[in-house]
């Protein structure tokens, strides 16, 4: 009986209010002129930027905000706040520090690149797109007659969507390579060389290296991961040296100290060792056995075709390498994970070109 008078009840109450419509909850409010900028502490605007790192590991949040924090050094100051997991709110109290984070990038934190792009006024963090990164690419074999800006924006649409160039870099003598500043897609592989179309119907490739290029795979060519934890290229196969993709890739990847006087050095004589009852040998030019600092060492230091292009005809301390186009990478700092996670923020890993 009980469950009778339930059922019942129900019925009457679905019978009810079965055709109501909730039509208040689309009416909406127009809230467009009452809109104010989010203020800071000191009353100030606060420029929002949103981001994420392209990894699956755990971030560790407050040793991440002070590696970054060390990196930018905004003036005005700055927070970052968790929205979620793997997704940050950095807000900055002046412009020029937002500004600063955005076109000097990219950046990354344990070589995890982070992608971030400004939040717009009136809009949530999560509403922003976090799908291209912004990098420089160092363009390499561009023939005379095509290294104009047109030719360039064509390079730079080619491996995303184009920026802008770097105008000290147009002009002038031919220079050994170009940069272009370019979104490129996160969850596409990187383009490692383009054919170049002349006027004339031949073609070369023309090559590509990228700077401040974080963690990817050379097996795939995808941001984010590599290629030792990609199920695919374990199963593929292929020896790892001859992947599509590698080191190469890297803008100013030379590392370690120049062979300078390499060519005048002989290789080192080894001296005889002293006999019993004997004066030890003395080989002329070479240290004695116990002159520990006469012996001086020098410390020592592709794939399926891309489509083609048709042309058009109209910080820390970096060593210098042997090209004076490029800086070569420092090398990391040993085990000190703080400073190793200090200079992979991005702070000493840009190629600057010699203008």
């Amino acid at each position: 009986m009980e469950r009778q008078q339930q059922d019942d009840g129900i019925a009457a109450i679905a019978e009810r209010w079965g055709d109501m419509v909730l039509e208040d909850e689309e009416d909406g409010v127009d809230a467009g002129g009452a809109y104010e900028p989010a203020p800071g502490d000191g009353g100030g605007v606060v420029y929002s930027v949103v981001g994420h790192f392209l990894t699956k590991k755990l971030i560790k949040v407050e040793y991440m905000r002070q590696v970054l924090a060390s990196v930018w050094q905004p003036v005005f100051g700055m927070r970052v706040t968790e929205l979620h997991s793997n997704l940050f709110l950095f807000a900055f109290y002046h412009e020029t520090d937002m500004v600063r984070v955005l076109e000097e990038g990219p950046w990354s934190f344990d070589n995890h690149t982070l992608v971030c792009r400004r939040v717009p006024a009136g809009y949530l963090p999560g509403e922003v797109k976090l799908d291209t990164l912004d990098m420089w690419i160092q363009v390499y074999d561009l023939p005379l007659g095509y290294t104009s800006n047109v030719v360039l924006e064509q390079v730079g649409n080619f491996v995303g969507t184009f920026i802008h160039c770097d105008d000290r870099r147009v002009g002038g003598p031919v220079k050994t390579f170009y940069r272009v500043r370019v979104a490129v897609p996160v969850d596409k592989p990187l383009k490692r060389r383009m054919k170049l179309i002349r006027r004339d119907k031949t073609w070369g490739w023309v090559n590509l290296k990228y700077e401040r290029l974080h963690n990817f795979c050379f097996y795939y060519g995808i941001l984010g991961h590599l290629e030792k934890f990609c199920a695919k290229a374990r199963v593929s196969g292929v020896n790892r040296e001859h992947y599509p993709y590698g080191d190469w890739m890297r803008a100013g990847q030379t590392r370690g100290p120049r062979q300078v006087g390499a060519a005048w050095l002989l290789p080192p004589v080894e001296a005889v060792p002293p006999q019993p009852n004997r004066l030890p040998t003395v080989v002329e030019g070479a240290a004695s056995s116990d002159d520990s600092q006469g012996d001086v060492r020098m410390m020592g230091a592709q794939c399926e075709p891309e489509e083609g292009v048709e042309a058009s005809s109209k910080r820390r301390r970096a060593t210098t390498n042997v090209d004076t186009d490029e800086l070569s990478r420092p090398s990391d700092m040993g085990e000190d994970s703080g400073l190793k996670n200090f200079f992979m923020a991005g702070l000493g890993s840009q190629t600057r070109p010699i203008q």
